[in-house]
């Protein structure tokens, strides 16, 4: 076992796909943000990705998270999105450093690391404060705009 050390947890942007807005979330155990390769890779699966969202009849609001989370052997990328209104629809996929493309991995049980539920919690939070507790008039665009950027 290792000894925890901080990574940097880093907002990229908020990507429009289609209809859906996709908060990108950036961790990297190597460097300041995950490459370039492994965001555009991540972004050419999305339309895939999303189909997911029609596996249940629950209400979604085509507003996702993506978190992507660089480590030595490769990079995992995490893509959530709310459902019927505070529950969390999750899916992680990975992409081993010799691959071109993300596989599915959380077919395996997994489904997130100490660091990345440092964005989960923010999200959960936000989702709180901006339309949880706003429930009669959710403000969405103070949701996508309410960003965590540190190092946990």
């Amino acid at each position: 076992m290792k000894a925890y050390r901080p990574r940097p947890i880093r907002f990229l942007e908020v990507f429009q796909h289609n209809d859906w807005a996709i908060k990108i979330y950036s961790i990297s155990s190597k460097n300041e943000r995950v490459n370039t390769q492994n965001v555009a890779v991540a972004k050419n699966n999305l339309e895939l990705w999303l189909q997911q969202s029609r596996i249940s009849n629950l209400e979604i609001y085509k507003i996702a998270t993506l978190i992507l989370h660089e480590f030595n052997d490769g990079c995992f990328s995490i893509i959530n999105w709310w459902t019927d209104e505070n529950m969390l629809q999750n899916f992680v996929y990975l992409k081993t450093n010799s691959a071109t493309d993300f596989v599915l991995y959380s077919d395996k049980g997994i489904s997130t690391c100490v660091w990345e539920m440092a964005v989960w919690w923010h999200e959960r939070n936000a989702w709180v404060n901006h339309i949880l507790m706003k429930h009669e008039k959710p403000d969405f665009a103070a949701y996508l705009n309410d960003h965590l950027n540190g190092d946990f």
